[in-house]
């Protein structure tokens, strides 16, 4: 049985291949359909209909592109980085959007937590997507509460994001992980967030589980929503 990050990869260059092939069919599609729109303008309902034709196409763009950047193999670059500053990093390019959804954010940051070697955006990515899951899953007006903690007699350091959201049905608890499964509706995502996570935190040796509901009132509102907990296990110094 492939592991995780064989499929990953398995995935990733068949992504490629399929990117590839529909970069050129559809930038065929949107040149004409902005050629058309030109000739057209003052055609409502035609005029219309192009619109919605070229905003679909680059929605297809927009995936393709996605599928691209999650197919090409980047090396990890390593450094010593400090996991809250990384994650504050995060929340300063999305909390104005998380306001506008009412969407609180509770720290609860050891100050005292050592130094982690990581790759510094693939570890951002990471906290990225579990933080705008969370916001999808609150929809509006809810709290995301972010915990780190360490952990020295287990080695390691514990990040746990929590939300208040409509957590996850039991039936699909066993696949939230798998490359391409999705509760978006159509168009919105390509599945890939979690399998992307689960990866990323493979290569750093790291390891990801969940609660849905949250079980543990240290980590969020027991008994409302999710929380993904993440065990980052520290190098023996030598």
């Amino acid at each position: 049985q492939l592991s995780h990050s064989e499929k990953m990869a398995a995935i990733g260059q068949m992504a490629a291949g399929i990117a590839h092939e529909l970069n050129t069919p559809l930038g065929i599609i949107l040149g004409y359909t902005q050629l058309l729109e030109e000739d057209l303008e003052g055609q409502d309902e035609v005029y219309e209909m192009l619109k919605k034709i070229e905003t679909q196409a680059k929605l297809c763009k927009r995936i393709v592109k996605g599928l691209l950047k999650f197919a090409r193999e980047e090396k990890k670059h390593l450094s010593e980085v400090n996991i809250n500053e990384l994650i504050e990093e995060v929340l300063s390019l999305i909390e104005h959007t998380l306001a506008m959804d009412f969407i609180e954010v509770v720290r609860r940051f050891d100050q005292n937590i050592p130094l982690y070697r990581g790759d510094p955006e693939k570890l951002k990515q990471v906290f990225m997507n579990l933080i705008t899951n969370a916001q999808h899953a609150i929809g509006e007006k809810g709290k995301i509460y972010i915990t780190t903690k360490y952990l020295p007699d287990k080695k390691e350091i514990m990040v746990a994001i929590a939300d208040t959201g409509c957590g996850i049905p039991p039936e699909i608890k066993d696949r939230i992980f798998e490359p391409f499964f999705t509760t978006k509706e159509e168009g919105k995502g390509t599945g890939l967030g979690l399998a992307v996570v689960k990866a990323i935190l493979e290569e750093h040796g790291a390891s990801i589980e969940f609660q849905s509901p949250v079980e543990d009132e240290n980590l969020g509102e027991k008994g409302k929503g999710t929380v993904f907990i993440i065990h980052f296990p520290l190098k023996e110094e030598k």
